[in-house]
């Protein structure tokens, strides 16, 4: 059985957050409920409970605080939240489960069942939650979590200049090292396309900030910043240089310096 406390400044939400876990959840025992971050700390310090369902948004501190405060951070938590859906792309990058208000009940099965896993993990809380913070101070996230059997990974995706996906993860960076992950992760491709990356085939995605050029020779390759390079296909070449001009020219809107033509 896991224990379980809620902190959330309305007593409704509160009451109906109990019921919903005690009716869907029965692996998990509310112990305890608090209306403040002050509160919730106390609760915390004298249950030491496995979940804290807690707010973002209260009137006398944050979400976020209560988490900053905790000496021992120890347990998972599972973000009850009514934020902006830019935001909550920080959350999805960190790999932090989060219920948006007002709560569905299958959405808080799913979360649970997240903390469930990431504690037969045994990952350390405090490494993903210091991660939420760096991203969430963006509100646009820059780094990926990889999870694994042995603990978890971090990807900044600025310094990736493509991805492989297929039945695993394939990152390639800057430096010309080389990251794969077995784990599947979820909304990846969408997280891509948010971060500025594009389909250079069905399986790759190349980051667009990292490109110099497109070299039509033969099929055509991609060249990116240091050198490294892409071999193309001459059924996408075109259209990848399309896409890669009319980014270029949106560039060139937003920065008086001219940039590099694509194609060559």
């Amino acid at each position: 059985m896991l224990k379980a406390i809620i902190v959330d400044d309305e007593e409704a939400a509160l009451n109906s957050l109990e019921l919903l876990t005690q009716t869907y959840c029965p692996n998990v025992s509310i112990v305890a409920k608090g209306e403040s971050v002050n509160e919730g700390l106390e609760l915390i310090k004298k249950h030491n409970p496995d979940i804290v369902f807690l707010d973002i948004e209260m009137p006398h501190g944050n979400g976020f605080e209560l988490i900053e405060r905790s000496p021992n951070l120890n347990y998972e938590v599972i973000f009850i939240t009514a934020y902006n859906q830019f935001a909550i792309k920080a959350f999805k990058y960190s790999a932090i489960d989060y219920i948006l208000k007002p709560i569905d009940p299958d959405e808080l099965v799913k979360a649970v069942q997240k903390v469930t896993e990431q504690r037969e993990k045994q990952v350390s809380p405090r490494e993903r939650y210091a991660l939420l913070f760096d991203n969430i101070k963006d509100v646009l996230p820059r780094k990926l979590v990889l999870p694994s059997n042995k603990g978890i990974n971090y990807v900044d995706l600025d310094n990736v200049i493509y991805t492989i996906i297929g039945d695993s993860i394939e990152f390639y960076f800057t430096d010309n090292t080389y990251k794969k992950s077995e784990n599947n992760i979820q909304n990846l491709k969408e997280i891509l396309l948010e971060k500025g990356f594009i389909n250079a085939t069905s399986s790759c995605f190349i980051n667009l900030n990292k490109v110099v050029k497109v070299d039509r020779n033969d099929n055509g390759k991609v060249i990116f910043d240091g050198g490294h390079t892409l071999e193309l296909n001459s059924i996408n070449k075109d259209d990848l240089i399309a896409t890669l001009t009319a980014y270029n020219l949106h560039r060139n809107k937003k920065n008086t310096n001219k940039l590099e033509d694509w194609d060559e």
